[in-house]
């Protein structure tokens, strides 16, 4: 078993490297599907650990020898966008385990932010801030303007919450990017593609997100919506 911590959180040692023993008896349920994610509080400290569902064996092979694995990507991607002043919880750990020489189930550990709510509500339409979506336009520009793509930029992995007049965004579920120095027009419109499938928030946000990142309105509005209705 590989377990990689973060020097800050290296008081919870401990309890990191029980993860894989107790993952399945103990710490509340979250999400469960493909991966299953769960709660703990250690230490003062709110928690969450994700556990990637096991890959099919040529992943595996894929991901011992050639490839890191999610958790891995999570991990580094999370401490990559952080240097960057782009918000993600903070990392606390990923865990490799392997089984017969091959990867078997990974896990990242993050801290826990309960406080913040996903945009679901905003993209299907039935939440309507419009001064919530500008926000949320500014702040996706301001990530590509640094070079950085989500491939899963689904209204699940985009949270927030509000701070008096403003809004703080955080992005989650990160072990899909793409880091360069510069992102074409097209790369940008087509990560919108996840995002919603209402035609009017679509358009809007693509307005918005037009003026905070400088492109033409009318290409911006009409491409957004051609790859959105196309995914």
């Amino acid at each position: 078993m590989k377990t990689v911590i973060n020097p800050t959180y290296n008081a919870l040692s401990s309890f990191i490297n029980r993860i894989p023993d107790i993952f399945d008896q103990e710490g509340a349920l979250v999400f469960a599907a493909r991966n299953q994610l769960k709660s703990y509080t250690v230490e003062g400290i709110d928690i969450i650990v994700k556990r990637y569902k096991r890959p099919h064996l040529i992943n595996r092979i894929a991901y011992t020898f050639f490839r890191p694995s999610k958790a891995k990507r999570a991990y580094e991607y999370a401490l990559r966008l952080l240097e960057m002043d782009i918000n993600t919880p903070m990392p606390i750990a990923y865990i490799e385990q392997k089984s017969f020489g091959l990867l078997s189930y990974s896990f990242f550990i993050s801290i826990y932010e309960k406080d913040y709510s996903d945009i679901r509500e905003l993209m299907i339409g039935t939440q309507t801030d419009d001064t919530l979506l500008q926000h949320l336009a500014q702040y996706i520009a301001h990530f590509h303007s640094k070079g950085v793509l989500h491939f899963d930029m689904s209204p699940g992995n985009v949270l927030y919450k509000k701070l008096k007049d403003n809004y703080l965004f955080t992005l989650i579920d990160i072990n899909r990017m793409h880091f360069s120095h510069s992102i074409s027009k097209t790369d940008r419109y087509k990560s919108f593609k996840r995002l919603s499938e209402n035609k009017s928030v679509l358009t809007r946000i693509a307005t918005l997100y037009a003026a905070a990142a400088e492109l033409d309105e009318a290409e911006s509005v009409e491409r957004i919506n051609h790859y959105c209705t196309e995914f």
